[in-house]
């Protein structure tokens, strides 16, 4: 705990996973394919700025939400294209140009408020029914990208909305759209469709770039996830006090939890104001010195207990909260009906990250 700044839990994410991952991740490209890191929401929680640098060398372009964030990188030092997924305003559209940011154009307006210079993408909605210009209208932004000369087209998108749900009907839809996409703009521009679930399992949507988003940090979207994926993240915590308890006797708010026997409990501090979302109270276990332990009653908003029974710890005793093979963001979310990307982007900020 010396090497951080002073909190009680911290996250460490290994630049040697993420590499392993994004390595893994280009086998399945076609020869010349090229790679898109989506490094939006802090890189999903892991540290944008780290692990742009940490996988800069295996992919060609980055791509965020929004323009704040692709600045932070530019102030950075990190010089890769940048792809700014988020809706261009009035207040953002000079920070393309500025700070050499690829838009997206998702509206017909886009086309008349970037400014002069800009690199753009255009998104059409095949069927995630969110951003995009319709299909509809394929042959209207096909002479509007020949009509705005005074900004450049580097990109013709597409995203998929059920990609990592098996063969189903939109997807399906999705695909016949983008076939559709491909006759219109295929050699004309790069195209890109394909998420880290199109990545894995279909590729011929990989077109000319894929984007690979929660696959790169570990977590397989797919119905048949790859052991190939490791998480890249782990979150640690320490034990700030062990106490004995007698049998019958209740921790933490409403007493649902009652001592089985006479024996001890850590208190973690680590709590939901920290991330550890409160609906995982009593489902999963944390590991101490190489042995795993149920968390019990309620999670609180500053800290975890954990049921030791004979075993006992000292204060500052390390506790992997997150992370092994029990308890990585992938078995959070499946504990609590939720998806890993949720769990990383929502540990708290104030929680200090470390590549390692």
């Amino acid at each position: 705990m010396a090497d951080y700044p002073f909190y009680h839990s911290h996250i460490e994410i290994s630049r040697d996973v993420l590499q392993s991952n994004a390595r893994y991740l280009h086998r399945n490209l076609k020869s010349g394919t090229r790679s898109v890191a989506v490094i939006k929401a802090d890189a999903y929680g892991h540290g944008a700025v780290d692990v742009a640098r940490a996988v800069g060398d295996l992919y060609d372009m980055f791509a965020v939400a929004n323009v704040t964030e692709a600045v932070a990188l530019r102030k950075a030092g990190i010089m890769h294209p940048i792809l700014v997924f988020g809706v261009p305003v009035p207040q953002t559209v000079k920070a393309y140009p500025e700070y050499e940011l690829e838009a997206v154009v998702s509206s017909d307006e886009h086309f008349d408020l970037l400014e002069q210079g800009t690199a753009y993408h255009v998104e059409i909605d095949s069927g995630m029914g969110r951003l995009g210009i319709r299909p509809d209208d394929l042959e209207r932004v096909r002479k509007r990208i020949a009509s705005a000369g005074r900004i450049t087209c580097k990109g013709v998108m597409t995203h998929f909305a059920s990609a990592d749900e098996g063969d189903s009907a939109c997807m399906q839809h999705q695909i016949r759209v983008l076939a559709q996409i491909r006759d219109m703009f295929g050699g004309q521009f790069p195209l890109h469709a394909a998420n880290s679930a199109a990545s894995l399992d279909y590729p011929d949507t990989h077109l000319d770039m894929v984007r690979h988003g929660i696959a790169l940090y570990g977590y397989d979207p797919t119905p048949e996830p790859s052991e190939q994926l490791r998480p890249a993240m782990k979150w640690r915590s320490w034990v700030a006090q062990c106490k004995y308890i007698h049998k019958g006797d209740s921790l933490s708010y409403g007493a649902t939890w009652q001592a089985p026997a006479g024996g001890y409990y850590a208190v973690i501090p680590t709590g939901y104001a920290d991330g550890y979302r409160r609906d995982l109270s009593g489902k999963l276990p944390v590991r101490i010195d190489e042995r795993w332990y149920p968390q019990v009653g309620r999670v609180t908003m500053d800290y975890i207990m954990v049921w030791l029974d004979g075993d006992r710890y000292a204060a500052g005793t390390e506790v992997l909260v997150m992370g092994g093979e029990k308890n990585h963001a992938g078995i959070m979310a499946d504990a609590i009906g939720t998806i890993p990307y949720e769990i990383c982007c929502g540990i708290h900020t104030k929680v200090p990250r470390r590549m390692m």
